[in-house]
Parts: structure tokens; C-alpha cells; sequence
């Protein structure tokens, strides 16, 4: 146990592995069950829950589009995710609403991720037991996880992660060689990440700064024509990707920048930072604000935040006054924060406020970020100019402390635990609280026990659907997912609706209008050799878009036209007693009919003009 105290803080004596061995290591093995622990638990997590919102339009996008370049480059909500769209279309192609695939698939890039991160650290700071101490903060973080819950979010920011991490390793394999196959290969781990999420993008900052900061020396000026002269290759190569990739964005994607102000920065500054990230980053945020449910924005108590940020100054004034070369982590991971927040309050902080700062979605990659820093502030990096070392003596005598080795060994498994329990209450609102998850199973079973159906258009509830998604939230959005034979006709002899819950109904009309009694006893109001007639109404119907109900007496099968104001639908009635709907819009006072056949005699009992509403279930 006396050489993990040594190494949890970077003191290992002995020179660390970082190559093939360091993963064959003691170190690289349990290492690995730490990832099989958090994989255990993601699936867990992401196979008992369910699509959301935007889950179910990036489905449809799939269903109703052909697969190939012009659907892969299509942007969505001014993302550029050709990756997302090639497992949308995937999953649309499996069958109806696939969530074992679709979960599936996000499992694998999260394992993407885990592994990455394992090899990264131990490649970066080799087989000690101090790389442990960023892969069990990153496992464990609550900040991480949102974007594996919500699967659009997911094909997004699951990859961005994998990305990150490959990149992180192969580059700094590359500096220390530099062999030109892992250059290749960081290039194609940025060119994954942008393959799936634009803000990969800012993982060429993060290598370059890396390189800048840890494989030269001198000035800035000096370490800048060092590594240009030596790396040449790697800055073009970069330079070319990122050049590429923003010329594509910038002339192909609507921009989502807008204007902000001061006071919007300095609110979302509170939230996303001292609040969300200051919490999340020492396993926060423990609570959870799950209106509306099931997504849920960081919640944590103020007592805790002061907390937290008094742990964050502590481990940074720690290693700055025990350690060499530690500042300049802490400004890495400044700088990744500014540029998170430069793209939060210049797009969607001006239209969704303060509150947009709490959503982790927005801070998944710094989660990977504030991991590394860890590392660079209290490990060496072996094969480096330059990196984190133990000063000969410390720049402030510290108290001293019984057993105070083991003091970062315990902070790393407080913050580890707080990371679980804020991931399992994160979880467990998706798990019981995601409205469509049961609205949309019991649709699906009522219409394939139903078979043909005949449904109103409506708006779902807001809590399956929120209203300001409209239109996505409209039913005929979400049917065409269910492989169900369904239409939304103008007019139906078997209308039904889906009532809050999902079950489907026949349909009533609600209150409104009706038809003036007729003038013809036991026919009420009749068409026989006439070229139509107008039926009066009770009041005005004003002008809204409504149902019309008409009960009917028919002496044969004929075609037949409704038409109320400027709103004409041709149909047809059945012989025999029965109801017709018809939907209609605008302002008017009767409803005419016309186009029978002739020697059909028709009549009409009751017309009722009004909003539906859910009768009996079918």
C-alpha cells in the first residue's frame, strides 16, 4: 500500500511505462475493471430508459428521407452530425422505435470513450497508480452522463468524448517519437469527433496547447517556432482539418450565434460555472431541478458550492505550492471553460436565460478537460520537456497531518462516490419519470390491436411533447415511428383520438354548436333530388378549425360534399344509419351538402360542430 500513497500524488521513483506494458501493467489491469464497472452501470442506466423530444425527429428525419449525402450533411438545430444521422437512420430501419438498438449503439461509443480514456491517461502518464486518479474522476462523473440519458445528445457528445481522449493519447505518442502513424492516427481521432459533433473542433486547441506547453521550452515565441520546426507536419495536418471543417460550417450550417449582453454572460457565468461545473467537478451536483421531466438541470445547494470551490482552490494551491509546472493546467482548463462559455451565451443563453448554464450537455467535454488537468498538475509525463514536478522544497511549509498520504486517496473516493450518487438520482428520473416512454408504448400496442385507424391530429401532451416544439409534437409526427397503419383523414366514418395516457378512443365532439331541429318529422332535415342543402346552426361557429359531427339516414351508398364557409370536403356516406366527420376551418353559420347521387335519399338527424374530445375506448 506504500507505493499507491507514493504514487497518488505523481512520487513514484521509478520511471513510468506508457507503452504496451503500462495496459498489461497491475496498474493497466485495474484500471480496466474500473471501466467494466462504469460500463456496467451506463447500461444499466441507458437500457431501462427511453427516447425524448428530439429523439423522436431525428427518427422521423431517418424515416422520411433517402439515405445519402444530402440526408448525412442535412443540420440539425445548426449541428453538423453526419455521424448522428447514419445511426438515426440505423435505428429508424430497425424496426419501431428500437430503444435496445439505440441504447446499444450509445453503450458502445460510451465504451468507446471508457477505453479511450484508460489508454490515454496511461499513455500520457504511464503505468503509475496516480493515472487511475483521472480515469476514476472522468468514470465517475456526473457531468458526463446527461448526454448518454438523452440519445440525440447521445450521437453527439458519446463520440465527442471518444474523440477527445484518442486524440489526447495518440498526439502525445506522436510528440514523443514522432512517427508519422500516430499523427494519422490523431488526425482521424479529431476526424471522428467532427464526424459527429462540431465542437470537436476545440479538441485542436487542446493538443496544441499540449504541445506547446509541455514538449518545448523557452518563451512562448520559441516554444512556438519549436514545435512548428519540429512538428511541421502535425501543424499542417491540423491547420488543414481545422481550416477545412470551419469553411464547410461556416458556408453550409445557419449559424446559431446571436446577440447577447453583459448581463446575460455574468448570470450564465453564475450557472455554469461556479454552480454547475464548480459542483460537478468534485462529484456534484447531488441535486437535481427535474422540471420538466425527465431532463433535469443541475440543482446544487449553495452551501455545497462554496464547498466545492473551497476543494478545487485547495487542490490547485496544493499542487501549486508542492509542484512545478502546475499553473499552466489550470490555465488549459480556463481557457476551455472561456471557449464553452463564448459559444453558450453567444447561441442559446440569450433565448433560454440563466438557466441554460445548469444543463451538463454544455460541459460533457470539460468533464474530460478538468480529468487531464488533474493529471498534468500532480503527474509527470514521461518522454516530455517539460511537465509537473515535485519541488525540492515547497514553496509554503504545510501543516502537518497524520497520515497524510492518504488524504488524496480518500478526496479522490468522496468525489468519486458524490459523482455516483448525483449519477444514479440523474438516472433515476429518466428511469420513472419520461412521460413518452409509457405514452408511446401504450399507443402502440391500442393500434396494433386496432389495426386500420382513422386519428384526429392533435397535439400530444406537453409532457410527452413540450408546445414549443411545435409542430414536432403533433401526433402525426409520432405514429409514422410505430409501423401502425394510421391516417389523419379529412373526413372519417370512424374517427378516434389518443386520450393523455396514450389509449386510443372513439371520438365525441366537445362543446360548440349543433344543427337546428329539422323540418321533417323522424328525418329531420332531407336531401333527395335537390342539388344540396344548407343545414342552419343554433350560433355562429367562429372562425377556428373544427370537427363536425353528422348523424345520417342514407337510402344507398353515395359520394357527398360538406361544405361550411370557404372549407369544401368531397367524401362519401355509407347506406344505413351511421355518423360522418369532417373537419372544416373557418367562421359559419350552416353547413351545406351536396353531391348525392341521384335517387338517394338522405337525412339528416343532428349536426354537431365542435372541438374532439375522447368517448369510449376502443
Amino acid at each position: 500500500m506504500a507505493g499507491i500513497r507514493e504514487e497518488i500524488d505523481g512520487g513514484s521513483r521509478q520511471p513510468a511505462t506508457s507503452g504496451t506494458s503500462a495496459m498489461l501493467s497491475t496498474v493497466g489491469r485495474m484500471g480496466l475493471v474500473l471501466v467494466l464497472l462504469h460500463l456496467a452501470f451506463r447500461a444499466w442506466a441507458s437500457l431501462e430508459s427511453w427516447f425524448y423530444l428530439d429523439d423522436y425527429k431525428l427518427l422521423l428525419d431517418a424515416r422520411v428521407s433517402s439515405f445519402g449525402p444530402d440526408y448525412l450533411l442535412l443540420p440539425y438545430n445548426s449541428n453538423l452530425m453526419p455521424g448522428g444521422r447514419v445511426l438515426a437512420w440505423l435505428v429508424a430501419e430497425a424496426g419501431p422505435l428500437n430503444w435496445l438498438l439505440a441504447s446499444g449503439v450509445i453503450l458502445l461509443l460510451q465504451a468507446v470513450a471508457a477505453v479511450g480514456a484508460w489508454w490515454a491517461f496511461l499513455t500520457v502518464f504511464g503505468a503509475r497508480w496516480g493515472s487511475l486518479v483521472p480515469l476514476s474522476l472522468y468514470l465517475t462523473s456526473a457531468m458526463a452522463l446527461p448526454v448518454m440519458m438523452w440519445w440525440t445528445a447521445g450521437v453527439n457528445q458519446v463520440p465527442l468524448q471518444g474523440a477527445f481522449f484518442l486524440a489526447v493519447g495518440c498526439w502525445v505518442r506522436f510528440l514523443r517519437t514522432p512517427r508519422p502513424l500516430w499523427l494519422v492516427l490523431t488526425v482521424l481521432a479529431v476526424t471522428y469527433g467532427l464526424f459527429f459533433y462540431v465542437k470537436a473542433i476545440l479538441i485542436l486547441p487542446v493538443l496544441a496547447f499540449l504541445a506547446l506547453a509541455y514538449f518545448a521550452q523557452g518563451s512562448p515565441v520559441s516554444r512556438l517556432l519549436t514545435i512548428t520546426r519540429r512538428y511541421w507536419p502535425a501543424v499542417v495536418g491540423g491547420l488543414g482539418v481545422g481550416v477545412a471543417y470551419g469553411a464547410y460550417y461556416v458556408t453550409h450550417v445557419t449559424a446559431p450565434f446571436t446577440e447577447t449582453s453583459v448581463s446575460i454572460v455574468l448570470r450564465i457565468v453564475d450557472t455554469m460555472v461556479f454552480r454547475a461545473f464548480g459542483s460537478g467537478v468534485v462529484g456534484g451536483p447531488w441535486n437535481w431541478n427535474s422540471q420538466p421531466a425527465p431532463n433535469s438541470f443541475a440543482d446544487p445547494p449553495l452551501w455545497a458550492v462554496g464547498v466545492a470551490w473551497l476543494v478545487i482552490g485547495a487542490v490547485v494551491l496544493v499542487g501549486f505550492v508542492t509542484r512545478r509546472r502546475t499553473l499552466r493546467a489550470v490555465a488549459l482548463l480556463v481557457g476551455f471553460l472561456v471557449a464553452c462559455l463564448a459559444l453558450l451565451v453567444n447561441s442559446r443563453g440569450p433565448a433560454f436565460g440563466a438557466i441554460i448554464g445548469l444543463e451538463y450537455r454544455y460541459l460533457t467535454d470539460a468533464a474530460c478537460v478538468a480529468a487531464l488537468v488533474v493529471g498534468l498538475i500532480y503527474l509527470e509525463i514521461p518522454g516530455a520537456v517539460e511537465s509537473s514536478q515535485h519541488r525540492p522544497r515547497p514553496l509554503v511549509r504545510l501543516p502537518a497531518v497524520p497520515n497524510s498520504r492518504w488524504l488524496p486517496l480518500a478526496l479522490v473516493a468522496v468525489v468519486a462516490a458524490g459523482g455516483m450518487v448525483s449519477s444514479y438520482r440523474y438516472v433515476h428520473v429518466w428511469h420513472t419519470q419520461n412521460a413518452s416512454d409509457s405514452y408511446l408504448r401504450t399507443l402502440t400496442e391500442d393500434l396494433g390491436r386496432l389495426g386500420n385507424v382513422d386519428l384526429t391530429e392533435q397535439e400530444v401532451p406537453n409532457d410527452v411533447y413540450d408546445q414549443i416544439f411545435a409542430p414536432d409534437n403533433r401526433l402525426s409526427r409520432l405514429t409514422p415511428l410505430l409501423d401502425r397503419r394510421v391516417t389523419y383523414p379529412e373526413a372519417s366514418e370512424d374517427l378516434a383520438m389518443v386520450d393523455e395516457v396514450g389509449h386510443v378512443h372513439r371520438v365525441d365532439i366537445g362543446p360548440g354548436t349543433m344543427s337546428r331541429p329539422g323540418p321533417i318529422e323522424d328525418c329531420g332535415w332531407r336531401l333527395r333530388d335537390e342539388p344540396g342543402i344548407r343545414v342552419p346552426l343554433r350560433n355562429v361557429a367562429f372562425d377556428f378549425l373544427w370537427w363536425i359531427k353528422i348523424s345520417y339516414l342514407s337510402s344507398a351508398s353515395t359520394p357527398v360534399t360538406i361544405t361550411a364557409d370557404d372549407s369544401t370536403v368531397s367524401t362519401s356516406l355509407r347506406e344505413g344509419l351511421n355518423d360522418l366527420y369532417v373537419r372544416v376551418e373557418g367562421q359559419f353559420a350552416d353547413v351545406r351538402i351536396s353531391g348525392l347521387d341521384p335517387g338517394v335519399t338522405l337525412c339528416i338527424d343532428t349536426i354537431e360542430v365542435g372541438p374532439p374530445e375522447p368517448g369510449d375506448p376502443l
